[in-house]
């Protein structure tokens, strides 16, 4: 009888623990903003660190656009330029920003960037910068930007 429960006892504390999130997943956070070049409050934390706003520097003037418009395929580089705080005196930790802009044709998004950056400890008020690129015209289409933030102390 004993080895029957103890099977039992194994199943469900193995389900339990494919039930509940990884510790990766924990410090995964994805959010949903407006794609424009004003400045934006994001708020997310983890641990000491605060990802605080950020701003799109370099967003295309009306002579970038218009040239967009007569040349569908030029292209237009902006800097998604993050604000952040970390509290922690001892420890760095890293951030992995992935931004999506999506509404590109058959579901594909018109920019994809994805790049890890160091939080340094003791900062507050610093900044990181993420490069994102695509096609000059569809600045004025897309409207929502997609961030994941994906945080962790850095060993």
């Amino acid at each position: 009888m004993r080895p029957v429960r103890f099977v039992i006892a194994a199943a469900v504390a193995a389900l339990v623990f494919t039930a509940l999130p990884s510790r990766a997943e924990d410090r995964k956070i994805v959010r949903s903003f407006p794609f424009s070049d004003k400045e934006t409050k994001v708020g997310v934390k983890s641990g000491d660190a605060l990802i605080g706003s950020f701003r799109i520097r370099h967003w295309p003037d009306p002579e970038n656009m218009a040239k967009g418009e007569k040349d569908l395929n030029d292209n237009h580089s902006v800097d998604v330029e993050f604000t952040y705080a970390n509290r922690d005196l001892e420890n760095d930790y890293k951030c992995r920003y992935t931004i999506e802009i999506p509404g590109g044709a058959d579901g594909k998004p018109y920019a994809l960037a994805d790049q890890t950056r160091t939080l340094s400890k003791g900062k507050v008020d610093d900044t990181n910068k993420v490069s994102l690129k695509m096609k000059t015209h569809q600045y004025k289409l897309a409207k929502t930007m997609i961030v994941t933030f994906e945080i962790w102390k850095k060993s």
